[in-house]
């Protein structure tokens, strides 16, 4: 539904019905009088409000209905194995950042963090959209670009009046203050700007904002996650987003690969994101969501929750890594040529043919998986470009018979649907088993290669979690191991999730490994990295807990360092094989 704005002779006719009821009139009935006004005059506002609404249906073209697209055969996990890299789409430009010596992380993180605690940064709630917001016309950089930030105040009279700063700030440990500042803008007066109007087929919400101010990416700025923040008068942080200053290539031996399109997907900005719509029928949510727009909502509580929590674990265990974007491994697939790991964090939904293909190929040649999450690569994406630059927008239709565009490498539903038929277990060796719940995860077999307390629970994971299960059948690996597992519960037993008989409720964290050499490892619950930091605002596990889990994922981390890492930690495997290929 949409609000339409009465038009000025129909606010004079209703300010002069409202002003001959309220006049002050003698005699005893002063109070019945002024009651009957009051009460008309709450009459006249509500149907004011609802003589205005009219449908988004009435306002928005038909969506399109075609012929349904043929089903494809399933791709099986052997099959999987012979996957190669596709080729790059574009040209990546040499960083022009300085070389790192040896070291740098801990040397950077000695540098001073900016002045916020850990109950701070626990207690900071950018979910709703505050007085201002902002984008950015980029989120992976090199040494010497240049970022535009597009601001805007976001609503008519301010909580707090004045001009709003931009920050940039380097997420880290820097000794517990969780980020270090590295720019900061002078006080900009922001214009007002209403949320832009929805006419189009892809219901896309997408913020033609000029360029208010800009920063250039200085050479000796170190690698990692920044977020470029507007800030009030009295030093409130109003709105962030991130980018992401790549190191030269294969700086370290862990890549971080970000799942930037799944907080788009999220994203709320203008009321619509890949899920909903303002007051309409979910079957309005946006086709096609734009990077030119804030972040707000769960889209912007999964950068904390993935992101800033699991950059500021790292840095506080000092495990150098590199960091990009799933676009840019959607564009640039042989970034991740020359690593011995990759790391997925929080919630890879949202993934490109491209991207899943390149995984798949990555793990191939060796090179060990750790997916920190769960519901990884379930649903295929494809990306287009906005007036800002190339791979700005992000198609997901979820229907075949709508999506213009049905080629099995570029149709956007399902990974698991017939008509595209790669199981998201290719990757992860789990299936969907639970959205929204809550539960406790607990020992089921220690592996030898992880140095543990002998019995062990981690109770307490929050009500939001997402988890995954162990898969069985033709796309799946055919031996895996359960390592911690857990019966979970619904937070709302009447939700739609509740009626998905498919979903067991059991998390299980899984390890396994491939012919090639590389492992996996797959924690099966999509607060893994938050709980790590101890940062995050939707934390809940117990610091005792957190520490059991922080040596859990350092031990993984340090062993996925050395490349093909599988026939140390599960020699038996590998004797087969090796016998096979003598003969």
């Amino acid at each position: 539904m949409r609000i339409r704005k009465p038009s000025r002779a129909q606010l004079l006719v209703l300010w002069q019905r409202i002003r001959a009821i309220v006049t002050p009139r003698r005699g005893s009935y002063g109070l019945y009088y002024t009651t009957v006004a009051l009460i008309l005059l709450g009459v006249f506002a509500i149907a004011a409000v609802f003589n205005s609404y009219q449908s988004d249906q009435d306002l928005l073209p038909a969506l399109k209905v075609h012929a349904d697209a043929a089903a494809q055969p399933l791709y099986t996990f052997q099959e999987s194995l012979k996957q190669t890299t596709p080729a790059n789409s574009i040209t990546r430009e040499p960083s022009m950042c300085q070389p790192l010596q040896s070291g740098w992380l801990k040397s950077e993180n000695q540098n001073p963090g900016i002045t916020m605690t850990t109950k701070e940064w626990k207690a900071l709630d950018l979910f709703t959209a505050g007085d201002s917001a902002l984008w950015l016309d980029k989120d992976s950089v090199t040494c010497g670009d240049t970022i535009h930030i597009h601001a805007a105040a976001t609503s008519r009279y301010h909580r707090e009046e004045g001009p709003r700063t931009f920050h940039v700030i380097r997420i880290g440990y820097y000794g517990g203050a969780g980020a270090r500042e590295i720019w900061s803008s002078k006080p900009t007066s922001l214009v007002y700007r209403n949320t832009p109007s929805v006419r189009v087929l892809t219901r896309m919400v997408e913020t033609k904002w000029p360029v208010t101010t800009s920063f250039v990416i200085g050479s000796d700025w170190a690698p990692g996650l920044y977020l470029v923040t507007s800030t009030s008068p009295k030093g409130v942080v109003e709105n962030w987003s991130p980018f992401f200053l790549r190191s030269p290539p294969n700086t370290a031996k862990l890549l971080v690969v970000n799942s930037t399109l799944t907080w788009q997907a999220y994203n709320t900005y203008g009321g619509r994101s890949a899920y909903r719509a303002p007051v309409a029928p979910v079957r309005e949510r946006s086709k096609v969501v734009s990077f030119d727009r804030p972040y707000i909502g769960s889209g912007i509580m999964h950068i904390d929750r993935d992101a800033v929590s699991l950059t500021q674990y790292l840095e506080s265990e000092n495990i150098e890594v590199d960091q990009i974007t799933d676009v840019d491994l959607a564009q640039t697939p042989h970034l991740i040529d020359g690593y011995s790991g990759v790391i997925l964090s929080g919630h890879p939904e949202y993934m490109t043919h491209n991207q899943f293909a390149t995984l798949l190929s990555a793990r191939n040649q060796g090179v060990n998986l750790a997916i920190f999450g769960s519901n990884s690569a379930y649903w295929q994406v494809r990306l287009s470009s906005s007036p800002s630059g190339i791979n700005r927008r992000m198609a997901i239709y979820r229907d075949a018979k709508i999506d213009p565009i049905t080629a099995p490498d570029k149709l956007t539903v399902e990974f698991g649907d017939s008509r595209i038929n790669w199981q998201p277990s290719l990757i992860t060796g789990e299936k969907t088993a639970g959205v929204h719940v809550y539960g406790d995860l607990n020992l089921v077999t220690k592996p030898s290669w992880l140095k543990l307390p002998a019995n062990f629970s981690l109770p307490g994971w929050p009500t939001n979690s997402e988890i995954d299960s162990q898969a069985i059948g033709q796309a799946a690996p055919p031996h895996t191991h359960i390592f911690l597992e857990g019966p979970f519960k619904l937070a709302n037993p009447n939700s739609k999730a509740a009626g998905i008989k498919s979903r067991t409720l059991r998390a299980e964290t899984i390890w396994f490994t491939l012919p090639s050499g590389s492992a996996e490892f797959v924690s099966g619950i999509n607060y893994w990295p938050c709980e790590l930091s101890g940062f995050c605002v939707e934390s809940s596990l117990s610091p005792e807990s957190r520490a059991i889990l922080r040596s859990i994922t350092t031990q993984v981390l340090r062993l996925w360092e050395t490349k093909a890492v599988g026939p140390k930690i599960d020699p038996t495997a590998y004797v087969k094989t090796s016998t096979t290929k003598k003969k």
